[in-house]
């Protein structure tokens, strides 16, 4: 994946060394940065230097409009929350000015995610040839507790060969909260936006966050609006995902509730299927299986994999992501892999 080229621009020369040393030890594989201190030095460069994002902090507001027009994607710091912060259809992305605002007293994470979906981290590169996206299914008909867990291993697997984005369509899975991860934007605002045919690539990729290797997009915050996620709209995401990102591979987490199943799932080149043994369990995945008939050559696509495990020993004052990967029931989804036809 190419480098961004990013300019951090702060005359607050404690704000700006912290920032930038912390860029370079922890996003120096994914950022090229550089640091200006005085505006005019950055003003006689943009020219050369193509940056792909600039973050603008005190000092720097009269060269913004220069770097606007050079085609450099701002961000101002700003000294409190953005006003429009919490209202979920403005994304707070710059509107016409086309200079978005971040709140410079947050997480530093939360700035780094704004910084790459500014910088169109994820963004299709017009010299890559695309060879197609591969989409995955996880689904459980006897609703096994560990199917999010499995889907985010196999995430964490996969990502170490592609460009991996993962999407929950579950409900009350508590998925932010379990994996102590960030999330102000998802699922509903992309289709929101979406429905309105207002869906860019810089918005959306503010809906992208990472957790080691994974990318994800939270599911949504309102459960109830998975039952009006249409086939139709599903549709339309996966075209947007091959189109405008360079994901080579998206697992969707599908749960209970989706309208027109059978639908999504036929777009899957695989689907895993989580059951269980014994009677009760068997005759569940039966008649799911019955059910997905319906689509031809569905079945077909379907990995069954017997699930052995219970989420009982998941702890809250753990790394969950870590303590999954490296636990025996990590070990099993590996070797699954490894085994299997995918």
């Amino acid at each position: 994946m190419a480098k961004i080229n990013v300019a951090i621009c702060d005359t607050d020369d404690g704000y700006r060394e912290r920032l930038v040393a912390y860029l370079m030890e922890h996003q120096a594989q994914e950022m090229r940065v550089h640091a200006f201190s005085a505006p005019e030095v950055f003003a006689a460069c943009i020219d050369e230097q193509r940056f792909d994002t600039a973050l603008f902090g005190e000092g720097f507001e009269h060269v913004i409009n220069a770097a606007l027009k050079c085609g450099i994607r701002g961000l101002r710091l700003c000294e409190s929350p953005p006003e429009n912060a919490a209202d979920k259809s403005g994304f707070c992305d710059g509107g016409e000015t086309g200079c978005g605002e971040v709140f410079r007293y947050q997480p530093v994470e939360a700035i780094i995610h704004e910084i790459k979906a500014a910088g169109g981290m994820h963004a299709v590169n017009a010299a890559i040839v695309r060879r197609g996206m591969e989409v995955l299914g996880v689904c459980s008909p006897i609703g096994h507790e560990m199917q999010v867990p499995f889907s985010m291993v196999l995430c964490a697997r996969l990502a170490e060969r592609y460009r991996v984005l993962y999407i929950n369509l579950t409900a009350r899975a508590g998925f932010l909260r379990v994996f102590g991860i960030q999330g102000d934007y998802d699922l509903g605002d992309i289709i929101l936006r979406l429905r309105n045919q207002r869906l860019e690539q810089r918005t959306f990729l503010k809906c992208v966050y990472e957790e080691g290797r994974i990318r994800y997009i939270p599911p949504f915050a309102n459960p109830e609006n998975i039952r009006d996620f249409s086939a139709e709209e599903y549709a339309k995401l996966l075209r947007f995902l091959e189109e405008e990102t360079d994901f080579e591979t998206v697992v969707f987490d599908f749960g209970e509730g989706i309208c027109r199943l059978a639908d999504m799932m036929s777009q899957c080149t695989g689907i895993y299927c989580l059951t269980k043994n014994g009677f009760y369990y068997e005759e569940q995945t039966a008649y799911f299986l019955d059910y997905l008939k319906r689509e031809e050559g569905l079945a077909e696509r379907i990995h069954l994999v017997n699930l052995p495990f219970s989420a009982r020993h998941i702890r809250a004052d753990t790394d969950a992501l870590r303590q999954l990967e490296w636990s025996e029931f990590g070990d099993y989804v590996r070797n699954y892999m490894a085994g299997g036809d995918m």
